[in-house]
């Protein structure tokens, strides 16, 4: 029988990401009330907009709602500053700030949210003086670096929890907290289809693996925080591969001298890394040979394993059934037919309008999901 590969995405597909969303409201409240602004908050509605721009990094979500936080107090006062501290700030006015309009202006995130949205804020308001623009490129073109971000060390402390939090960036703690993805990130798998999936992959010729945009752990020299491995953990995936940002980032920046985020989703080197490790490939190994096949230098025999295979993504987002469609795309050309089934799983109305641009099929829960029947 040829191979069957299952590829998940994780927040959303087999994990309720109900810390990321958590921490991010409580962020987006925390810098509000800091700037003088106490009623600004994010709705659910909102989060899932910005997710559907591609700006699914809540690093660069909460930078860009403190920048839109910024401008609407500038209207009032002009000399307000985010400083990083928690300090609360009498209040300014009982109006919370526009997030909806740069919503709607917004095509898309791209690469970098923050510096799309510094350019449209630039232009979009033109009295802003050089001081503020000053301030609003340091908040927004450094929110991905936990050293320089205005926004960042207090968010991840949410995130990872305190201890952890010290321990891994070697930075001081602000607040005593528990981690918000252990507090509330909740499995998505039923009992039931959890049993239902191990039948399935308990076959020889069934295999399974996740690839997530969630920060992963890394060799030495290379910043990224064990997040991927704590959803995983608590999903019961432990036994499976698993590609995270963090691997992907140290490949790029430290082996082939690009920017950290080059090789994640949508980038097709994201699901062939994955579809490598899935086949028994050491992690290096298999980032080798994926970013070789995105180079236009693949070798036949690296991917011959796939033949007549069938490769199933489950995805919550675009860019990931992008990153498998291109994959799979590439393996096609060096003559080895793989078939492909892109999957889009979402509830809100907004996601699922959006990933019907690309899938195959769409459902509201991988609950919903018969393992034998879609991958056939």
């Amino acid at each position: 029988m040829s191979k069957r590969f299952l590829l998940f995405d994780m927040d959303g597909v087999l994990l309720e990401p109900g810390g990321y969303h958590e921490a991010l409201v409580n962020s987006v409240e925390r810098i509000g009330k800091a700037l003088g602004a106490p009623n600004t908050t994010i709705s659910s509605e909102q989060i899932a907009r910005f997710e559907v721009l591609n700006i699914t990094n809540e690093w660069d979500t909460l930078a860009i709602c403190t920048a839109l936080t910024l401008i609407h107090l500038w209207q009032i006062s002009k000399t307000i500053r985010l400083d990083g501290t928690l300090t609360e700030a009498s209040p300014v006015t009982k109006e919370p700030p526009d997030f909806d309009t740069f919503l709607n202006a917004i095509g898309s995130g791209g690469d970098l949210p923050g510096e799309v949205a510094l350019q449209y804020l630039i232009k979009k308001h033109t009295w802003l003086n050089t001081d503020q623009l000053a301030h609003l490129g340091d908040l927004l073109t450094k929110c991905r670096d936990i050293y320089h971000s205005l926004t960042l060390p207090a968010h991840q402390e949410t995130v990872l929890g305190s201890r952890t939090f010290e321990a891994h960036y070697n930075l001081k703690s602000q607040m005593n907290l528990e981690s918000f993805l252990t507090k509330y990130d909740r499995p998505i798998l039923t009992e039931q289809q959890y049993q239902n999936f191990r039948e399935w992959l308990d076959h020889p010729d069934h295999h399974a693996g996740i690839m997530t945009n969630r920060p992963s752990r890394n060799p030495p020299g290379f910043l990224s925080s064990p997040e991927a491995e704590l959803g995983i953990e608590l999903i019961g995936f432990n036994d499976l591969p698993y590609v995270g940002s963090g691997i992907l980032g140290w490949f790029a920046a430290c082996h082939s001298q690009n920017q950290d985020f080059l090789f994640l989703k949508p980038n097709p080197v994201h699901t062939l890394t994955l579809l490598q490790r899935c086949l028994g490939k050491p992690m290096i190994e298999s980032l080798q040979t994926a970013v070789s096949l995105w180079e236009g230098s693949g070798a036949f025999s690296d991917w011959e394993a796939l033949d007549n295979g069938k490769v199933v993504i489950f995805e919550d987002s675009v860019k990931g059934l992008l990153s498998g469609q291109a994959a799979c795309r590439l393996i096609n050309a060096l003559g080895i037919e793989i078939d492909y089934t892109l999957v889009g799983i979402a509830q809100n109305q907004m996601k699922i309008n959006a990933l019907a641009q690309v899938s195959t099929y769409n459902f509201n829960t991988i609950n919903q999901i018969n393992w034998f029947d879609i991958a056939k």
